[in-house]
């Protein structure tokens, strides 16, 4: 319906990934009625607004980077990541975490942080207030005069210039030809005093269509086996 009325527009949906077995209830949706969206783009606890509640920002939904893995390979283990494109938000700021984010299968990413501050956001955690000290998040025509647009427009064009431009040098540096060519097995994680692992050894993949074929990995069979694709309760 999105995609005939918006006339062919790509359509899909954003959300935070809580329980495995819910989004797996949208994968085996996908496959039963072959209804597929465009693109789905993964946040994570991490992200929301200022006005966001402390209680769901501390423990409600996953991380990002958990996330998207989780998607990621959900999309493989039922045979439809080439058709369905991956992007990824939550505390996206730097150019290291748009590389982090592609080697872990995101297509692009989503930044607002990084640009909110360089708009003038100290993250006073008063979007919902209207009292905003910085006039970022504020309708009070007095609040807003702190934010001089002019001088803004250059800083948040100069972020996001040297941001892409840090992504090149780091992609070439590692002898790719665009980002998204970044794999699990570039980026090195430290788990111990000791221990150096790459996001390969920490974040296991997938096989095409292992899902659907049956997986052997309780890790996946179980929240696969609970999954309904007619409702988002657990079966069992």
């Amino acid at each position: 319906q999105t995609r005939r009325h918006s006339r062919r527009k790509p359509a899909g949906f954003k959300l935070c990934i809580g329980h495995e077995w819910e989004f797996l209830a949208i994968c085996k949706a996908m496959l039963e009625t072959g209804i597929y969206p465009d693109f789905i783009v993964v946040d994570g606890k991490e992200g929301g607004t200022g006005a966001a509640p402390m209680e769901f920002v501390d423990h409600v939904g996953k991380p990002m980077r958990q996330g998207l893995y989780f998607v990621h390979n959900a999309l493989v283990g039922i045979g439809a990541r080439q058709r369905i494109k991956i992007g990824a938000a939550g505390k996206i700021i730097t150019a290291f975490d748009i590389v982090r984010a592609m080697a872990l299968g995101a297509d692009w990413c989503n930044s607002a942080r990084g640009f909110m501050f360089a708009v003038g956001c100290i993250q006073s955690q008063s979007c919902h207030t209207d009292r905003c000290p910085t006039g970022v998040a504020t309708q009070d025509p007095t609040r807003q005069r702190a934010l001089v647009v002019p001088d803004k427009i250059q800083r948040v064009a100069n972020f996001h210039r040297l941001t892409l431009h840090e992504l090149a040098e780091l992609t070439a540096a590692a002898g790719l030809d665009h980002p998204t060519d970044f794999k699990p097995i570039h980026i090195s994680r430290r788990i111990s005093p000791r221990e150096v692992v790459t996001f390969a050894d920490v974040y296991p993949a997938l096989i095409e269509g292992e899902l659907v074929a049956g997986s052997g990995n309780p890790r996946w069979r179980q929240p696969w086996d609970m999954a309904s694709p007619h409702s988002f309760r657990a079966t069992t």
